[in-house]
């Protein structure tokens, strides 16, 4: 069965995702790395409006890197329903600073009938800032795209 939304992404390779259809994720900006069936790779530039006082990527945007990054994987499953998040774990374990290159690389782990299970890293060239792990739960709400 041909993946329309797989192939999507796919096509975005090396240049920013603006086939998102999330706010969010076009003002993240991230590039397309790398794409296969269970996981993605994004590369974000780290702007001034992404950082705390401290001049360190906000943790809140590490999050949402995240969320949006698991979020596209799950949407390249190619499932019929949507699954929305229903928890995510990070734990945070150096920082990055305004003009840095993060990565943010996400696979499935298990993907059941109900529930879906994904990790993700993100990383810099300095070595890795955080991890995360998330499940996301079928919902009744079909998916148009």
């Amino acid at each position: 069965m041909e993946n329309k939304r797989l192939q999507l992404l796919q096509s975005f390779i090396g240049r920013p995702f603006s086939g998102s259809p999330s706010p969010f994720a076009k003002w993240l900006n991230g590039t397309v790395i790398a794409v296969d069936e269970n996981s993605v790779e994004f590369q974000f530039e780290v702007r001034k409006e992404m950082t705390n006082p401290a001049g360190t990527l906000h943790g809140g945007v590490i999050c949402g890197m995240f969320d949006d990054c698991i979020g596209v994987n799950f949407m390249i499953l190619g499932t019929d329903n949507f699954f929305p998040t229903i928890n995510i774990n990070v734990e945070f374990f150096s920082a990055a600073k305004e003009e840095d290159t993060v990565i943010v690389k996400t696979s499935v782990i298990k993907k059941g009938k109900s529930i879906i299970n994904v990790k993700a890293n993100m990383f810099s060239s300095k070595g890795i800032i955080a991890s995360a792990t998330s499940n996301l739960v079928i919902s009744e709400i079909k998916i148009t795209m």
